[in-house]
Parts: structure tokens; C-alpha cells; sequence
């Protein structure tokens, strides 16, 4: 019976091991070349035009190799804007921000080639670039975390009103960190919701098998020191339907960093947020996100990244 035992151990060692060894081979390197080329605007200098022309390229190099992903999924999302007498489509996805995501850009093989074609009417510029490409492979997803209507888990929601609150709905196998993030494609901004706003940790800490309801004040817990945030959906056009994106991230194995974050808004902004006795989270640009959620995925703490998209409508 020891020796049986023993074996069934063994064997379930394998079974165990097996899966994360053939998760952990190593992500794949490719070479590959990406050209781009744009005009130069008298706002920006040369100089500036030749950084984000060779940036652009890379990523048009990422793309050829590990193929285009618009908001880590298979849909392109499609805003309507009004122009008076007609309407037309406009995509409302980053296609810098969102490449990055699959993809970085290790090293150059051969240094940028900038070329520049001087028109009547304007100045072009252009750069062939040569180098080597690593894939970001996405970790399974073992939590569950879906937004709500309601704070009740019954609630799960993927259309909002303009002026509706949002709830998340979060359940972790193991003992970890969380954190969650709203990216706002039409102002290219991406906001923290969770650590909560005044919270002074990196990543929020979560129990195992414990559901959790983000963005709630319960009944009863004023006497928490945990200031919950509520959050509440806008429309920046009250005409128009928007796409927001919401990315989770978790990790068993450790607390993971934060990006770069600020308060500071514009002036009028200011002022109709304090009209309407609103706050707002901190926020970085959405390609400062993307950047950070890459080097966040390269990290050893393995963190598991969960998406989805919501729409709010007028």
C-alpha cells in the first residue's frame, strides 16, 4: 500500500509539473523588419518626427511578427461620431499601445535607415528598421473577475447608462494581489481603479476562494480604514456611445509595482468634477499603461491578466 501510495504522489507530481514546464519554455524570438513613414508637422521638430517614426516601424515590425491584437482580442471596437450632415466610422483603438502588448522590441540587428522626401507642400520622413522581436506570452487565467450592474454577483454586465455605476466581481483560487484598470480609448487616458485612490499599497491583497465586490461601500463598514471608491460612468459625449476597456491583473506569488500616476486634470475639467461632488481616479496616458503592463508581464511574479470591454450609452 506505501509503495502504491508513493507512486500515486509521483504521479500526480507529473501531472502537476508537467503543464507549468511546458508553460515556462521560453517565449519565442523572431527577426523580423517593419517600415513607417509620415509627414512632418510644423508642431513637432525633425528630431521628434525621426523618434516616432522609428517607434512606429518597430511596432509595424511586431505586428508582422506576432500579428495585430486590438485591445487583446478579436473585436475592433467602432465609435460613431457625429459630423452634422453625415456620420462616419472612426476606430477608437491605439494601435501603438495595443501592439505592444504581444511584443517587444529587444535589439536592433542593423541600425534605423531614415530616409526624407522634401515635397512642395510638405516633408516626409521615413524609417526601415532590422531587429529582434520577443512574443509576450499571455499566462493562463485561473481567477474570476467580471463587471456588474449591482453589487450582487447575479449582476454581471457588459452595457451601462450614461451616469450608472460599475461594480467588479473578483474570486481568486489562491491567496495574491489584484489590481484593475479602465482605459479610456476616446481620451487616450487609462485610470487605476483598484488599489483604491488614497490606498498606499501597489497591488491590492485578496484572500483565496474569497468574493470580493470592488467599488462597494456595504452596509455597515464605515468603520472600515479601507476608504472604498465608488465608480460612476460618463459619457464625454452624451450623444454617442463609448468603449471602455478593463484590464485586471493578478499574482499569486507576490505583490507586484504600479505605473507612474497623476491627479492633475485641466482646469474646466476640475471644475465639473467639483460641480458634481466627483473625484476622479489617477490616470497615466494609455500608451504609458501598455508600456508598463509589458514590463510588468516579463516580470518573474508571473501576473495573470484578465480584459474585457464594456459600453456605456447615452
Amino acid at each position: 500500500m506505501k509503495h502504491f501510495l508513493n507512486k500515486t504522489i509521483l504521479s500526480l507530481a507529473i501531472l502537476l509539473v508537467v503543464p507549468f514546464c511546458l508553460w515556462a519554455q521560453k517565449a519565442r524570438e523572431v527577426r523580423e523588419t517593419g517600415f513607417y513613414k509620415m509627414r512632418i508637422e510644423k508642431s513637432i521638430s525633425e528630431a521628434e518626427a525621426e523618434r516616432i517614426c522609428i517607434e512606429r516601424a518597430k511596432i509595424d515590425a511586431i505586428e508582422k511578427a506576432f500579428g495585430q491584437t486590438v485591445f487583446q482580442g478579436n473585436s475592433t471596437f467602432v465609435q460613431n461620431k457625429n459630423t452634422g450632415e453625415k456620420t462616419e466610422t472612426q476606430n477608437i483603438f491605439n494601435s501603438v499601445s495595443e501592439s505592444l502588448v504581444n511584443g517587444e522590441w529587444l535589439e536592433d540587428v542593423k541600425k534605423p535607415v531614415i530616409e526624407k522626401e522634401i515635397t512642395k507642400e510638405y516633408t516626409w520622413i521615413s524609417a526601415t528598421v532590422d531587429g529582434l522581436i520577443r512574443e509576450i506570452r499571455s499566462l493562463p487565467v485561473t481567477f474570476k473577475a467580471y463587471p456588474m450592474s449591482c453589487p450582487n454577483p447575479s449582476c454581471g454586465q457588459l452595457t451601462f447608462r450614461d451616469g450608472q455605476d460599475l461594480y467588479m466581481y473578483f474570486k481568486a483560487p489562491q491567496k495574491g494581489y489584484v489590481a484593475i484598470f479602465a482605459d479610456v480609448p476616446t481620451e487616450g487616458k487609462t485610470y487605476r481603479l483598484l488599489p483604491y485612490k488614497y490606498s498606499s499599497s501597489m497591488s491590492y491583497s485578496v484572500e483565496a476562494d474569497k468574493e470580493y465586490v470592488f467599488f462597494y461601500n456595504r452596509p455597515g463598514s464605515s468603520s472600515s480604514s479601507e476608504k472604498v471608491d465608488d465608480v460612476t460612468l460618463f459619457l464625454s459625449n452624451k450623444n454617442t456611445p463609448e468603449v471602455t476597456k478593463i484590464f485586471v491583473l493578478y499574482s499569486s506569488l507576490g505583490e507586484f509595482g504600479k505605473p507612474l500616476l497623476s491627479a492633475d486634470r485641466n482646469k474646466t475639467e476640475t471644475n465639473k468634477l467639483a460641480e458634481r461632488n466627483l473625484e476622479t481616479p489617477l490616470f497615466l496616458e494609455s500608451e504609458d499603461f501598455q508600456r508598463w503592463l509589458q514590463s510588468t508581464r516579463r516580470e518573474g511574479l508571473q501576473v495573470q491578466l484578465y480584459t474585457t470591454s464594456i459600453t456605456i450609452n447615452p
